[in-house]
């Protein structure tokens, strides 16, 4: 069953949560976005440690009402759910 939907429309700006989940030797850290069921890795501020939350501010690319998710672009396209947006 689909998460509740909310009114969000192609074009708009959405912000999602981010939490550091663990930190990679590259400058990058593994994260895990609300509303996103898979891994991704980012790069964070310096000084950014396991736990601390972040927030993503992306364009809305596509808008799917029956699953109740929104696609963004973050280098390549995900699908969040709508409930997860912020």
């Amino acid at each position: 069953m689909a998460d509740k939907t909310i009114d969000i429309d192609i074009g708009d700006d959405i912000t999602l949560e981010i939490t550091i989940v663990k930190l990679l030797p590259d400058g990058r850290a593994s994260c895990q976005i609300a509303g996103y069921d898979y891994p991704f890795s980012m790069v964070v501020p310096p000084k950014s440690k396991p736990g601390d939350q972040l927030e993503l501010t992306r364009q809305v690319k596509r808008v799917d009402d029956d699953l109740g998710t929104v696609t963004i672009d973050v280098g390549y396209p995900i699908s969040v759910r709508q409930a997860a947006v912020g």
